[in-house]
Formats: structure tokens, C-alpha cells, sequence
């Protein structure tokens, strides 16, 4: 039965992939810090899986961690590295805590677990799949922190790609860009400011957001962009960035 670790698998996006992966016939290991969210995704996809309580801001500790992994369930053919921290905010505004918590999820984890992944894949195989954002690719105010981290790990991937394909390892890298998703993510985020900021925005529901990462995954897509209008602006603005920018200010005001 192949394997996927798929990180921040307590609620939302993650707890939506693992459920579609495990109907797959994939065998999960989850992970969070939420342990009660973990509990209700073994009610959901049953106790043949790993559920695992993890920090992944004490990044120190992912090394041991995919070493005990390791021993208890073998080979990893999939890891999603979907744990995120949002932050909505003037950067002005921004403590050092709020920085490094952000950073350290969502790009120092993945940046590392890929690091420790490589070796149990690089004989056999696999698939790394990165959770960015739309905000990896276009930015907005309030945003400078969380789109630094998710830049950042699309940078990643790019680099990692190319890495791979030089040394001939039969790894394939997957990133997926979704929008403002109907999660608690965001709400933690402080969502509701970034509402009054986008009104009218439709929210994408974590499931299909779900679907989405699966199929990306199993047909090794490069890069998603979900929903058009992304994929539109991201293309636009490499022709025209202050057009692009100007266009999107008046999108945003749009009910």
C-alpha cells in the first residue's frame, strides 16, 4: 500500500486530501498539532492510518522525527507539505513571533522535510507536493509576510525540480496555488479584515481544493493555479505589472 504524509491534516484542505487519498486506497499519516482534529479524521478514514501530533514550528526536531518515521512505517511515496499559518496585517504592525511562526511553517518545515524526504525517495521514487498560494504568485496589501513564505516555497520547488532532474532522481515536484479557501486557516488569519479589504470574493470549499491537490498529484502537474482569474493576472502581470496591478486594485472592489 503506498504511503502519503501529508502535514496540517487536522481541519480543512488537509483533512479534505486526507480523506480522498485514503478513499484512494492511499495509506495516510497524518500530522498536526491538533490532536482533537486528528481524532476526528480517525473516526473519518478509520484506524488503519498513522495520526501523529506534531509541532512543525520546532523545526529542530523534523529530522529525528522522519528518522522515527522511518522505522515505523517505511517508505514515503507522497508528501504534501500543506501546513500553513496565514497573517493578515500591516508589516509595520508585524511582531517577531508573528514572523518566525509564519516562516517557519510554511517555509523553513517544508523546506527541511523535503530535505529529509529525499533520501527515502530518491531510489524509488516519489512525489513532493507543495501547498503555496495565490498569493505565491500575486500579492496584496497586509500580505508581505505570508506571500514572502509562500514566493519562498514555490521558489523552492522550482529549484528543487531542476535539482532533481540533474542527479536523476525519480522525484517529481507538484506545486498547487489555491485562492482564499472556506477554512478556519483563514479565519485564524484574521480573514475578517481581509474581507472588508475583498468585498465580494466567493470562497473555493476545502474540498474541492482537495480534489484538485489528488488529481495534481497523481498526474504530476507542475504547477496549479486554481481558478482562472489567477491564472489570467499571473500571466498578465509578467507582461504588464503596473497595468496588472491597477486592474486587480479595481477586481478587488468589485461586488
Amino acid at each position: 500500500m503506498k504511503q502519503v504524509l501529508i502535514t496540517g491534516a487536522s481541519s480543512g484542505i488537509g483533512f479534505e486530501t486526507a480523506i480522498i487519498f485514503a478513499e484512494k486506497g492511499y495509506r495516510i499519516i497524518a500530522l498536526s498539532r491538533n490532536v482533537l482534529g486528528l481524532k476526528k479524521l480517525q473516526e473519518k478514514i478509520g484506524n488503519t492510518h498513522l495520526f501523529i501530533k506534531f509541532d512543525l514550528t520546532q523545526t529542530e526536531k523534523i529530522p529525528q522525527f522522519i528518522l522515527n518515521l522511518k522505522k515505523q512505517a517505511g517508505s514515503i511515496d507522497i508528501l504534501i507539505n500543506n501546513a500553513g499559518v496565514g497573517l493578515f496585517k500591516k508589516l509595520e504592525d508585524v511582531s517577531d513571533k508573528e514572523i518566525t511562526q509564519v516562516i517557519s511553517v510554511n517555509l523553513l518545515a517544508p523546506m527541511i522535510l523535503c530535505r529529509e524526504i529525499i533520501p527515502l525517495m530518491k531510489e524509488n521514487g516519489g512525489t513532493i507536493v507543495n501547498i503555496a498560494s495565490v498569493a505565491g504568485k500575486r500579492t496584496w496589501k497586509h500580505l508581505s509576510i505570508y506571500s514572502a513564505s509562500k514566493f519562498g516555497l514555490i521558489g523552492l520547488s522550482n529549484s528543487l525540480r531542476r535539482e532533481f532532474a540533474y542527479y536523476h532522481y525519480p522525484i517529481s515536484v507538484v506545486v498547487v496555488c489555491p485562492p482564499v479557501t472556506n477554512t478556519p486557516f483563514f479565519e485564524n488569519a484574521g480573514y475578517s479584515d481581509y474581507k472588508k479589504d475583498h468585498p465580494g470574493q466567493n470562497l473555493i470549499s476545502s474540498q474541492e481544493v482537495a480534489r484538485i491537490i489528488y488529481e495534481a498529484a497523481i498526474k504530476k502537474k507542475r504547477e496549479v493555479i486554481i481558478t482562472g482569474r489567477a491564472k489570467i493576472l499571473d500571466k498578465a502581470a509578467a507582461l504588464f505589472p503596473r497595468l496588472t496591478e491597477s486592474l486587480e486594485d479595481n477586481l478587488r472592489k468589485m461586488k
